[in-house]
């Protein structure tokens, strides 16, 4: 009996803790992280098509188009997004996500359009 009475405290508190500290994302914030997680990739894409040029001396120059133009479509779906988020955490965190592709294309010298 007192086992199932420590079972029952701990399976409270823990769903206490899930709910008011890990907080599941709604439906807005998870299309804002699923772009977030295709930027991060487009990214570290570009990078690696960067390295590659400097380093083999050979004309990559296609691999650079296509990781700035997947950076571009995340841009592109964030915008689109964006006009139609109405749950205030997911329109900050897609503001944030704008900043910072805004200082990629200030850092890369893109063209903002």
């Amino acid at each position: 009996m007192k086992a199932l009475a420590w079972i029952l405290v701990l399976g409270a508190i823990g769903y206490f803790g899930y709910t008011n500290f890990v907080k599941p994302l709604t439906i807005e914030e998870k299309e804002v992280q699923m772009i977030e997680d295709k930027y991060d990739a487009a990214v570290e894409e570009y990078m690696q098509a960067i390295r590659r040029a400097g380093g083999l001396g050979m004309d990559t120059i296609s691999d650079v188009d296509d990781s700035i133009r997947k950076v571009r479509g995340t841009k592109n779906a964030l915008l689109n997004l964006k006009r139609r988020l109405k749950d205030e955490v997911a329109i900050e965190k897609a503001n944030a996500l704008e900043a910072k592709i805004r200082q990629f294309y200030g850092k890369n010298d893109l063209i903002w359009f």
